[in-house]
């Protein structure tokens, strides 16, 4: 019984007090959660018009910078005739986080586009 409590200690004193925090916060947490879909989903299905065109505009900008940026990190790569590797340890070190902003930029970019799809253009 000792070994397990302290095997729980060891845990809560490697992970820096997180999971006291969820335990206290965990309602705020959701419901915080809970307001920002609300609002977001309020948001998307309002737009119609020159707004839902902006919206797809940046939604495309975003995809397309995000691809740019991806490439940029696996051109070393797909020079040295590497074509089918997946992944942050296929790309160099000193590329990483160009390929890493590439993948949030894309998929920010396709969260956007799949929210219009809940407005009408």
């Amino acid at each position: 019984m000792a070994q397990l409590f302290s095997l729980a200690m060891e845990y809560r004193k490697e992970n820096n007090g997180w999971l006291a925090f969820l335990e206290h916060w965990n309602i705020a947490i959701v419901a915080v959660l809970a307001l920002a879909t609300s609002q977001a989903l309020g948001f998307f299905m309002q737009l119609q018009g020159t707004s839902w065109i902006w919206c797809f505009v940046v939604s495309f900008v975003f995809m397309i910078f995000g691809g740019v940026l991806i490439v940029y990190a696996k051109l070393p790569v797909y020079r040295s005739g590497r074509f089918f590797t997946f992944g942050l340890n296929s790309v160099p070190e000193h590329l990483r986080a160009s390929y890493r902003w590439g993948w949030r930029a894309f998929l920010f970019g396709v969260v956007l586009a799949l929210g219009l799809l809940l407005s009408t253009p």
